[in-house]
């Protein structure tokens, strides 16, 4: 991540420290020294808290009184007055504050959402920051040393992704998931419920149903939206010992819901592991490396796409209604799913779903969304 702070340098004296040094070594005070320079009281107060340049004619005469040379009280203020325009001042300060944080996190969206409160100053945003991490400093290294490398390589496929809005997404999703209360997880019970995906996709209520057996079995769900620039599809991670499964609602289609939910399932079941951690998503447009091949693979198996485009593959690019629910009912499986196998794979327009259009969303109930 840029750093925007930049090294200074070490803290200057002005010349009034080593004014009141010269009057400590004397003994004498403010006043005395205004008598003998025949400078105001004004003039001293100013010289004394190093708010004024020295002059040529003031480096002079404390030169004389002080038993210098002119050049002395000139080199000082020089450099005192230098320093003071590399160190930045409050509005400097605050400003590097906030350009680092904005950096890291959509604040503007994040507040939308309800996952910030409304800052009152920058110093509020920055506590509300810290809060939100867990953190009592501003200090990213360890997230940016597990996640980034990782994060960084999916850059280079997404459209303007932004990594660092990913991680705050990331940590948020962990957040809510360690409050999830669930069974232990059962590997093996979570394998044969994934052969039954096709029956909970027709049945009645077969989201509500599917779900609740994902926590009977010790798997953590949850619609969780994504953040601006990060592009999350899904997600797949480890929450304690519990594998969690998130669905953003980016795309709110029935279809897109069940390949989701059964290609992070997938995940779970090949690839979470101690060195594989999390799966962040984009199945849009995100990069195609193996293990999401994989999980293509195995969700595809789950949701029978092998069989529904061998069914319907001397099919014209308008697909028929009548023969989008013969395939549906010979496979036992939700018609949306073979019209978005079928866009999916270039053979027929998305728009055929709108014969089937529900919000997925609308599906799932409240308890899992957050």
């Amino acid at each position: 991540m840029i750093q925007t702070s930049q090294i200074r340098p070490a803290k200057k004296f002005g010349p009034g420290y080593f004014i009141r040094e010269q009057l400590e070594l004397r003994e004498w005070n403010q006043e005395e020294l205004a008598e003998i320079t025949a400078f105001s009281q004004k003039h001293i107060s100013d010289l004394l808290n190093s708010k004024k340049s020295i002059s040529l004619d003031t480096a002079r005469i404390l030169g004389e009184v002080f038993d210098t040379s002119a050049q002395y009280w000139l080199n000082l203020d020089n450099e005192y007055r230098i320093w003071l325009r590399q160190e930045p001042n409050e509005k400097e300060k605050e400003a590097d504050t906030k350009a680092m944080i904005y950096e890291r996190m959509p604040i503007r969206d994040m507040i939308k959402k309800g996952w910030l409160a409304p800052p009152q100053n920058t110093e509020d945003l920055k506590q509300k920051v810290l809060n939100f991490w867990g953190k009592t400093t501003l200090n990213f290294d360890q997230e940016d040393a597990t996640m980034l490398p990782y994060l960084t390589r999916k850059s280079t496929a997404y459209n303007k992704f932004n990594a660092a809005y990913a991680i705050t997404w990331y940590k948020k999703a962990l957040s809510i998931a360690d409050q999830i209360t669930v069974n232990a997880f059962d590997a093996e019970k979570l394998g044969m419920l994934c052969e039954q995906i096709t029956d909970h996709t027709l049945a009645v209520d077969g989201v509500a149903i599917f779900l609740e057996k994902l926590k009977q079995i010790g798997v953590k769900f949850m619609v969780l939206p994504h953040l601006e620039k990060t592009y999350l599809d899904g997600a797949a991670f480890f929450s304690n010992n519990n594998p969690t499964v998130v669905y953003t609602g980016r795309y709110k289609r029935l279809d897109h819901f069940w390949f989701t939910l059964t290609h992070e399932l997938a995940h779970v079941l090949l690839h979470l592991n101690s060195t594989t951690t999390f799966i962040l998503d984009n199945l849009q447009d995100g990069e195609r490396d193996q293990m999401e091949n994989e999980a293509n693979a195995l969700a595809g198996r789950f949701l029978k796409h092998s069989e529904i485009a061998e069914f319907l593959k001397n099919e014209t690019h308008y697909l028929s209604a009548n023969r989008v629910e013969e395939c549906a009912t010979t496979y036992n499986v939700h018609p949306s799913i073979v019209i978005g196998k079928l866009a999916h794979d270039g053979k027929t327009p998305y728009r055929n779903l709108t014969r089937y259009h529900e919000n997925a969303l609308d599906l799932i109930p409240n308890e899992y969304k957050f």
